[in-house]
């Protein structure tokens, strides 16, 4: 059995081209899978995260999923449809229990310091991406601040607008004053 700590890590979101540089084979590799599954195979394609899972393992590489990003679609499918079809396991589902178990906190720390936002009225993306932040940097001292907001940045700029990733670093930034005091 290979352990997660073997494996590569990749976002649940990838186009054909750039998992095929994060597992070191050439972009006509994972073409060729994902045409003999009959599955999209342009460069630039978007492969879902079982997906590109699948092609990996097809290739010999094992990946795995990164753990925030699977909790953002999971928070993404609790919040739009009131449950998830599965429940996450793992770290990710740690962050995600946590997330849905201090909503109500978590929402009213994150008013307190979004000027002229509420929780409601920001894209869902981006209010479920500094949930989890806010959740990472309240629950445990690593990993770093920097490291908590520079992921939900990232996050933001993958899943969301081209103006989240400012707007969810500036939220999480003001938060990780009053809760890390940094």
């Amino acid at each position: 059995m290979i352990k997660d700590s073997e494996s590569i890590m990749i976002p649940a979101r990838i186009s054909a081209r750039d998992l095929a540089d994060a597992i070191n084979k050439e972009a006509s590799d994972v073409q060729a899978v994902l045409t003999a599954r009959n599955e999209p195979a342009g460069p630039d394609d978007p492969l879902e995260a079982k997906l590109a899972i699948a092609v990996a393992g097809v290739l010999g590489v094992p990946v795995v999923i990164e753990a925030r990003d699977l909790a953002l679609e999971y928070l993404y499918e609790y919040e739009t449809r009131g449950e998830m079809a599965e429940d996450p396991e793992g770290r990710a589902g740690r962050l995600v229990k946590g997330v849905v178990e201090s909503l109500d906190d978590l929402d009213a720390q994150i008013e307190s310091v979004a000027e002229h936002w509420s929780v409601a009225r920001m894209p869902l993306v981006d209010r479920n991406i500094i949930r989890l932040g806010l959740f990472e940097l309240q629950s445990a001292p690593e990993p770093s601040t920097a490291v908590i907001v520079s992921e939900a940045v990232r996050l933001a700029q993958v899943y969301s607008t081209e103006k989240s990733g400012s707007f969810v670093n500036g939220v999480l930034a003001t938060l990780a004053k009053s809760v890390r005091g940094e």
